[in-house]
């Protein structure tokens, strides 16, 4: 680890991701990963179990009242996936998109306990909000318990297969990494990653009238055939930034949710920490180049984090003028004026790209360079 490095303060009293997990998924990862929490991180682990039984019971409470309202839930209005590297602008693209009334998203609560938010959120979502710090550990963006969240922490807290659970253990290789490019995951882990996503949305659309979804995790980069064929109609937004920019504010976020979330005391070698990075994005993006072509031009915008950050209002309207979006109107335009006055003083970290990993970057990111246009000069400080 970076001696440098510090995440922004996260209280212990503060949720993780695990407290909402259900008491069989919760004892599954502990068995997967052999039960290797640090003595510092038992207290953690205790909290995680006792809520789990309180999650079990009220997932149970949600099945036996709303299962089959949700089974019969259909995802009529197709989604709009926002997709692209960690750290690339998806989260702002995403808050600045559910700028408009017409559109749903998974919310920071809906994510954190997937089981049981229809039943719940009325009543404990302000708890959770309460105990949320507002700031993310990873940078100064504003969160709370209503903030937009990304579907793949759902996944993670449902239990299902994902990348995302490396960060319980982060000292471990990492597992599932293959659920990065579905192309190259077999066809039951495919099938049993469709039916936990597939549940999810559902939910959502049952719980927000049918709206249409807007979502986003970078993990679906490498998976946007399949979520074409699974949900006919899906539009999809690649963001792109300069991957010297990405690569070391990747670093920083990885090192920040494994501090944070973790049941060990992270201290794996930083060169682990580059290879993981390394080995996702190369997962990823030979999905998203080889599936990129099989997705029509009307369903496909691509952009550029700079361009997003110089001209939001510009590239929202151009967004919803490819994608046939519905009318860009006074009212979304004003909520993405006043989002914007609300994050004005935000000023991302900045941090050092030695000299070797600008060179790694270089050589294994070079398509990424060519396909969205960056050129290959190697700034020496880096906004994380």
């Amino acid at each position: 680890m970076s001696e440098d490095f510090k995440p922004n303060w996260y209280p212990f009293w503060s949720p993780r991701f695990w407290h909402g997990m259900r008491t069989v998924d919760y004892f599954r990862l502990l068995r997967r990963n052999r039960f290797a929490i640090h003595p510092a991180r038992v207290p953690l682990s205790l909290t995680v179990g006792t809520t789990s039984l309180f999650n079990s019971v009220l997932s149970a409470t949600q099945r036996l009242f709303l299962n089959r309202q949700i089974e019969r839930t259909q995802i009529e209005k197709p989604p709009i996936f926002i997709v692209g590297h960690w750290r690339t602008g998806t989260t702002m693209l995403h808050e600045l998109l559910t700028c408009d009334p017409q559109f749903a998203f998974p919310s920071n609560y809906d994510c954190f306990v997937p089981h049981h938010f229809l039943v719940t959120k009325w009543f404990l979502s302000p708890l959770i909000g309460w105990l949320l710090p507002n700031r993310r550990p990873m940078d100064d963006m504003f969160v709370d318990a209503k903030s937009p969240q990304e579907d793949e922490f759902a996944l993670c807290t449902m239990g299902a297969s994902t990348p995302y659970l490396r960060l319980a253990f982060p000292n471990r290789e990492p597992a599932d990494m293959d659920l990065l490019n579905l192309d190259q995951a077999s066809p039951d882990r495919v099938e049993r990653f469709r039916r936990s996503l597939e549940f999810f949305f559902k939910s959502l659309t049952y719980h927000y009238g049918g709206r249409r979804l807007v979502l986003k995790s970078p993990p679906h980069t490498g998976r946007i055939r399949q979520l074409a064929k699974w949900f006919p109609g899906a539009k999809f937004i690649h963001l792109s930034r300069h991957p010297y920019q990405v690569f070391g504010s990747t670093l920083r976020l990885w090192r920040s949710l494994d501090q944070v979330q973790s049941f060990q005391l992270a201290n794996y070698a930083e060169d682990k920490l580059e290879r993981f990075v390394m080995d996702a994005h190369r997962r990823m993006y030979t999905g998203y180049y080889a599936q990129r072509d099989d997705i029509l031009p009307e369903h496909l915008v691509e952009l550029r984090f700079e361009d997003l950050v110089a001209a939001p209002e510009i590239e929202v309207q151009r967004i919803y003028e490819r994608l046939s979006l519905g009318p860009f109107t006074p009212e979304v335009h004003r909520n993405i004026i006043d989002y914007q006055n609300q994050r004005r003083d935000y000023r991302p970290k900045s941090g050092g790209l030695d000299g070797p990993a600008r060179e790694r970057v270089l050589a294994e990111w070079s398509e990424y360079f060519e396909a969205f246009g960056y050129e290959r000069v190697a700034p020496r400080t880096v906004e994380v």
